[in-house]
């Protein structure tokens, strides 16, 4: 009997003193502190639609901590293009195209404060850009550093966000060009070729550049095909193609159009090289993620080309 009284009185004495502990969780696990995400790999990546008037890239702010955000947390930022500078001289070689600061005049932020509010994690910090002056063959960079914040601390390390701005539109990207090279003058005289190319946007939302069969420039490359091998592709308003040398190709007449369900351009150029006249044929396709997609828009160009 005394057993039996003795056993509920342990177990009510257990059950209040465990409510008198507190949960470990229901504090703060660490000092939260305010940093820019993705800071920590430095460089930032952002694409830049060339095609707009006016395009708009954003960093995010956050706030660490294992808790909710109990109050609102305003963070200062400031430009050190100097930073540009000094990753150009420690990661670039001096043959190298350096990055740049972008010019004043063309992009803008509405405050250099952003605020975190409370029960949030982070908040946007919008830049404004007008891309139109920017170059393809140019680099664009812009630097910010937290400098200060309403609460809390900012992060000690990789304070320093590198933003580099990458030029695309619509049609730009990686694709890969399916096609055939045949001399106009003797029909024996071919090559079929697949080869990866890059599409650079330029000029504007519809027009990208596209290297010739010759490959592609690289930085500190001994070989600089952008002249003389290099051409635009414009994809007009019905998706027929439109095309002109860059510069020095010799560019005689091209065409073809543009399937945007598929993303390929289904095109042909002639070309002079060497006082040969050349005929290129074929289909540029965007890079493909699966195998799946891959065996699909194969078997669609074979399709294409058996109806012809």
């Amino acid at each position: 009997m005394r057993k039996s009284i003795l056993f509920p009185l342990i177990l009510s004495l257990l059950f209040f003193t465990g409510c008198d502990q507190e949960s470990p969780m229901e504090h703060e696990q660490y000092p939260p502190i305010v940093y820019i995400v993705g800071s920590a790999n430095k460089i930032i990546d952002k694409e830049l639609n060339i095609g707009y008037d006016q395009d708009t890239v954003c960093l995010s702010i956050a706030v660490s901590g294992s808790l909710s955000l109990p109050q609102d947390v305003t963070a200062t930022l400031e430009e050190c293009p100097d930073e540009i500078d000094r990753y150009n001289s420690r990661e670039l070689s001096a043959e190298a195209r350096h990055y740049r600061n972008l010019s004043p005049d063309i992009y803008e932020y509405p405050s250099n404060q952003v605020t975190v509010k409370a029960g949030n994690v982070y908040e946007l910090f919008p830049i404004y850009v007008k891309p139109a002056t920017l170059h393809c063959d140019s680099l664009y960079m812009l630097s910010f550093r937290l400098s200060d914040t309403s609460a809390y601390t900012v992060t000690e390390e990789d304070t320093v966000a590198l933003v580099r701005l990458n030029l695309v539109n619509e049609f730009s990207g990686s694709y890969t060009m399916d096609g055939m090279l045949r001399n106009t003058e003797d029909p024996t005289d071919s090559l079929t070729y697949k080869m990866p190319r890059t599409l650079m946007a330029t000029d504007n939302g519809r027009t990208v550049r596209m290297f010739h069969y010759n490959n592609e420039w690289t930085e500190g490359s001994g070989n600089d095909y952008r002249q003389s091998h290099t051409f635009k592709i414009t994809v007009n308003e019905d998706n027929t193609l439109s095309m002109a040398t860059w510069n020095e190709f010799e560019l005689i007449d091209g065409g073809g159009v543009y399937v945007p369900e598929y993303e390929v351009y289904d095109l042909w150029y002639t070309y002079r090289q060497d006082d040969v006249i050349w005929r290129a044929e074929g289909f540029l396709y965007k890079s493909r993620d699966t195998d799946a997609e891959q065996r699909e828009i194969e078997d669609w160009i074979e399709e294409q080309r058996a109806s012809r």
